[in-house]
């Protein structure tokens, strides 16, 4: 019975509590979390015409709403003043799930030529209240494609609102979605994630989010290919808490944490708060034909949801918490030796420039991709599936060092190849402050209603992309040399002390 861990989840106030045979959960650490999002599915509307040639057909639509403002933290923007309701919005046909872009799910239509016409019931007698339309053309010119991100919507409350609502969407005014939510300031969530006596606007927590790690080919292999990516998540947030992160959200339907939550070294993480699973039981969608673009619609398909709905869902929260949302095969990089977060990361990354009305509220951030001569591309997935130790330390001849009571290395430390530039400027990662209210996010950037972008130089901060984590993609070695384009590389942390600089500066 050591290796399986028994958890009961109570859903009180939009915390879960945990009870464990093997461990106890602490009560403000909760292992399976819904962030204080409330979610309205099914709700109707009617769209004049698809983009595949239906004309005024009844769509469907997934509504995620998220108190904010009026909180009265101490690291709270100005625009944080006003109660309100934020809300991400994505619309299916029923006459075709599959419309996608690159395997990633397309909105019937595009977002400047039709949106939904949402109002808000509450309570008190007087006028229905107008839910805005946050973003504009201007937010749609900044980002490559808008059909793959939900529509973002805002609507203000009035002084004494109270707490329960209803939803209703012009063309089905007869149809009510109801919900309650209390404010934003009654709320623990960003409290628990960056304590503000820990974390301030000037040592933010940083966390980093990942989609649901669905099996890429939707197969009946689900014990053993979750206990594959158990392994690799272990090696993944052990790697990037040493880095300086403060912990990995991860999206997670009931199958994944099921089976996640009989993960010894995985449970040890979520009791230390460095790993929490964020409830997203979104179904698996998968579809054989391609797109044009030679691509299905798989395992990833709604990765431009699961952004806009951490972005949402931590848009309560002060500017003393960042997210990078990313991959698994991803991992912060600092070229400084010992050079961990908070300084002098935070610094050079440009946190504190600009004034309080045009602060740098979104970072995008170069990947390298990294690889290694020790172990063949094909078998990469295995060697990362194995939890190692990050006190591996590398020999001058390229070995490591024996590591006692029969420990293996870190993946990290075998890998001795970096590509001498990074992925091209639209490939880049986006360390974004979800207190500035990012919309339009997927993939790779989204759009700050408040603040401005930076790019920070790769010698403050960059991303070790491992590009055969997960298939066999380069070859590093051509007749036994480094292939073009790429040099020799090792992580300072796996180096001795006297280690030469020129190791690890990218």
């Amino acid at each position: 019975m050591d290796s399986i861990i028994f958890f009961v989840l109570v859903f009180l106030s939009g915390t879960v509590y945990s009870v464990s045979t093997a461990m106890r959960i602490p009560a403000n650490q909760p292992e399976t979390i819904n962030l204080g999002v409330r979610i309205l599915r099914p709700v109707y509307a009617v769209i004049p015409a698809t983009r595949d040639g239906y004309k005024n057909a009844t769509v469907v639509m997934t509504i995620w709403l998220k108190r904010v403002g009026a909180s009265n933290g101490p690291y709270d923007m100005p625009h944080q003043s006003k109660d309100a309701i934020r809300m991400i919005v994505w619309v299916d046909s029923p006459s075709n799930l599959f419309l996608r872009t690159n395997g990633h799910l397309l909105l019937p239509t595009e977002m400047d030529q039709w949106w939904p016409n949402l109002h808000l019931e509450t309570g008190s007698p007087g006028p229905l209240l107008p839910v805005l339309l946050e973003t504009s053309g201007y937010h749609y010119r900044r980002v490559w494609g808008a059909g793959q991100r939900p529509y973002s919507f805002r609507v203000d409350l009035p002084d004494g609102v109270g707490d329960c609502f209803k939803i209703v969407e012009a063309s089905y005014p007869m149809h009510k979605n109801t919900f309650c939510l209390p404010p934003a300031a009654q709320e623990s969530v960003c409290a628990n994630l960056a304590p503000p006596h820990v974390h301030t606007n000037k040592n933010p927590a940083l966390y980093t989010v990942i989609g649901p790690i669905r099996h890429p080919e939707s197969t009946r292999e689900w014990s053993a290919y979750y206990s594959k990516v158990s392994g690799i998540l272990v090696n993944y947030v052990t790697y990037q808490v040493a880095m300086g992160a403060s912990g990995l959200l991860l999206y997670a339907d009931e199958l994944m944490r099921k089976y996640f939550g009989e993960n010894q070294e995985l449970m040890a993480l979520v009791v230390r708060g460095q790993l929490r699973l964020i409830e997203w039981d979104m179904p698996e969608r998968a579809h054989k034909d391609t797109d044009g673009v030679g691509r299905p619609l798989g395992y990833n398909y709604d990765q431009g949801l699961v952004s806009s709905h951490i972005l949402l869902a931590l848009s309560s929260c002060g500017a003393n918490l960042l997210v990078l949302i990313g991959d698994l095969d991803e991992h912060i990089y600092t070229p400084k030796a010992r050079g961990r977060r908070p300084r002098p990361w935070t610094r050079c990354m440009g946190l504190m420039e600009g004034n309080s009305t045009d602060p740098v509220t979104t970072h995008r951030i170069k990947r390298f991709n990294t690889e290694t001569t020790k172990v063949d591309p094909s078998a990469e997935n295995d060697l990362w599936a194995v939890p190692g130790t990050l006190n591996a330390r590398v020999n001058g001849d390229g070995t490591i060092d024996t590591i006692p009571n029969g420990a293996v290395p870190h993946p990290l430390a075998h890998y001795d190849a970096v590509h001498s530039e990074p992925l091209p400027i639209n490939q880049v990662k986006q360390v974004s402050l979800p207190a500035a209210w990012v919309v339009l996010f997927w993939v790779h950037e989204g759009v700050p209603l408040y603040g401005r972008t930076n790019m920070v130089p790769h010698q403050c901060m960059s991303i070790l992309h491992i590009v055969n984590l997960f298939r066999g993609r380069h070859t590093t070695l051509v007749n036994g040399n480094l292939a073009q384009g790429k040099r020799y590389f090792r992580h300072w942390m796996f180096l001795p002390e006297s280690a030469n600089a020129s190791l690890w500066q990218l």
